[in-house]
């Protein structure tokens, strides 16, 4: 199980990598989209898209990446003190307090945003 959980977080933190470079790649995306829209007066119709479809993919990456670096902001005045055991436990149940109903609301408006979209 150890196992299974290190390849996990070697795997999260290499993706995590990889698609920080997706932020060198939005900013030259961004900068070619305002000096083609404000100096040769000519926007492009697929840099917006681009940018905003690269920026869900790099927010949705750097969750992973956080957890698995532990870099997550959280309230660190009493966890600290905590023992290991008690802050695993503490982390284990407020990712599944806050992860599942945000992933349930994500669901919830995406199926309806789909439905819409096949009308």
């Amino acid at each position: 199980m150890i196992t299974i959980i290190h390849t996990i977080e070697s795997l999260s933190i290499w993706v995590g990598r990889a698609f920080g470079w997706c932020i060198l790649i939005l900013t030259f995306s961004v900068s070619y989209e305002v000096f083609v829209r404000y100096v040769l007066n000519s926007p492009t119709v697929w840099a917006f898209d681009m940018m905003v479809q690269m920026y869900g993919a790099l927010f949705l990456m750097a969750g992973p990446y956080a957890l698995a670096q532990d870099t997550h902001v959280r309230g660190d005045v009493l966890y600290r003190l905590l023992p290991v055991k008690t802050q695993a436990t503490l982390d284990f149940v407020l990712y599944v307090m806050f992860f599942f109903p945000g992933m349930l609301a994500l669901f919830w408006f995406g199926a309806e945003i789909a439905k819409d979209s096949w009308r």
